[in-house]
């Protein structure tokens, strides 16, 4: 609990006027600050800044131009924050990681309502933090000259027929799926793509006909691609995997451990994946190369990127960081030891099942259909007038309309509300995209879900970072069809 100081009885308004009349016309004079504040202030060590001539900024600490008095109380701003947010955040993430894609619909699929409590292990001490900024280096033209050579396509560089201002895209060999081609994209992260469409053999075509409800006869040709023996595989072993994969990286601007490389592999491909460490941490940035059975490559995927260290900066406690997991605009992606395993639909936890039992109805009165008993058939109306015996009617006489029931309305499945207690949090670096589309590592936790995924969340203090505004559209329940 902060504690502010009040000035005694004998101070007056007048005594303080004075004195900040006296504070204000000197230039070397500071505030004097509190031994708890300076004890408090954690040393902060110059940032290392590579410059390639454009103006860069680190954040400085002036002590004397964030303290204000006012009659009563002693403000400190942070002495640590950045003057301006290092960057805004893209805002077209989810409004939340645990619905499903239909949200961009305004309908979402059954889901899961998590609270987060913490726990007695969860701790509440703040911290520091590194900020890194991943920018683009070289051109195009050179990624994909030093790419085509390290995979064996020739060509010249030339805009793809994809090609948009926004998204500037340039390509190495044919785009016909013809022969090998190298791809890269000039925004973000300067990521490339390699793509062998000849590593698989031929597949196998036969004329399939088809004769449909009319007796009419269509045909097609149906091709499969043929398995490759076990014993005829020419694969890379999961250590030639790792050794190659090294040297592909090494080519492409990745330096990394022959141990730090992951490989997965079944009988149709080989993958080789290994990520970006920075500052002695995995990251989010992945890099990867697929061989088939046939010992070719399939495909190989990389980035074009220097990072820049741009300070360290205050966080808050993995405690404070909990009450962020249901802003959506503190998400960032964590490294692999972070990844996978994560279930977003309530049908995991048995919602789903009991979703068409009495739904919409205490007393069970609602039948499957969505009607209630006795009002399943159009209701009768009497005849405003009384009609002809024989139904002939007279002369110009319109039927009266038949008054159909309104429907009833669908059944609203509510969200199932689990809590969580959070007992313990790991520090980590979280990818997140500024709303420019460049990339930024930055402080963030990774949170352990009891179902095995992670909740991961940035940890940075309220300023460094400009967040969008919050997602204010409607979402809507999902409803029984």
């Amino acid at each position: 609990m902060n504690e502010h100081s009040t000035p005694s009885d004998d101070v007056t308004a007048a005594d303080l006027d004075a004195r900040l009349r006296r504070s204000a016309g000197s230039e070397s004079s500071a505030p004097q600050l509190s031994p708890e504040l300076v004890t408090a202030a954690p040393g902060r060590r110059a940032p290392r800044l590579i410059n390639h001539g454009r103006a860069t900024r680190a954040a400085s600490v002036s002590m004397a131009a964030v303290a204000a008095v006012a009659v009563g109380s002693l403000v400190i701003a942070n002495p640590f924050a950045p003057r301006d947010p290092l960057f805004t955040a893209a805002g077209g993430a989810a409004p939340s990681m645990e619905m499903s894609s239909l949200a961009d619909e305004a309908r979402i699929a059954l889901w899961v309502n998590y609270v987060y409590e913490a726990g007695p292990g969860l701790s509440d001490d703040a911290g520091r933090g590194k900020v890194f900024q991943v920018q683009r280096v070289g051109s195009p033209e050179q990624v994909l000259r030093e790419v085509a050579g390290a995979l064996g396509v020739s060509g010249d560089v030339e805009q793809s027929d994809y090609f948009d201002p926004a998204y500037p895209t340039y390509v190495v060999g044919p785009e016909d799926g013809t022969a090998p081609s190298v791809t890269v994209t000039w925004t973000g992260t300067g990521s490339w793509w390699f793509n062998n469409p000849g590593a698989y053999p031929e597949p196998v075509c036969e004329t399939v006909a088809y004769e449909d409800e009319n007796g009419e006869v269509f045909e097609y040709d149906e091709c499969v691609q043929p398995p490759i023996a076990p014993e005829d595989s020419r694969a890379p072993s999961e250590a030639d995997a790792r050794s190659l994969a090294v040297g592909i990286f090494a080519a492409t601007g990745l330096d990394v451990e022959a141990r730090d490389v992951r490989v997965i592999a079944d009988e149709w491909q080989t993958t080789a994946t290994a990520n970006l460490t920075v500052d002695g941490t995995a990251t989010a940035i992945e890099y990867a190369v697929a061989w088939s059975p046939t010992g070719d490559i399939v495909w190989a995927t990389g980035h074009s990127i220097e990072v820049v260290e741009r300070g360290e900066f205050d966080t808050v406690s993995p405690a404070a960081a909990l009450e962020r997991l249901s802003d959506w605009r503190w998400f960032g992606a964590a490294g692999p030891d972070y990844q996978g395993g994560m279930q977003i639909l309530a049908a995991e936890s048995g919602l789903a099942r009991d979703a068409g039992a009495g739904l919409g109805s205490p007393d069970d009165s609602v039948s499957s259909e969505g009607e209630k008993p006795g009002e399943s058939e159009p209701a009768e109306t009497e005849p405003a007038e009384p009609t002809d015996p024989d139904g002939a009617g007279e002369p110009g006489s319109e039927p009266e309309p038949t008054i159909e029931p309104e429907p009833m309305p669908e059944p609203i499945i509510e969200p199932e509300t689990v809590t969580v207690t959070v007992d313990s949090a790991e520090a980590t670096l979280l990818l997140m995209w500024d709303s420019e589309g460049n990339a930024w590592l930055v402080p963030g936790y990774a949170m352990q879900h009891p179902d095995g995924w992670f909740n991961t969340i940035v940890s940075l203090i309220e300023g460094i970072i400009e967040l969008p505004a919050p997602f204010d559209g409607e979402i809507m329940p999902y409803l029984e069809d």
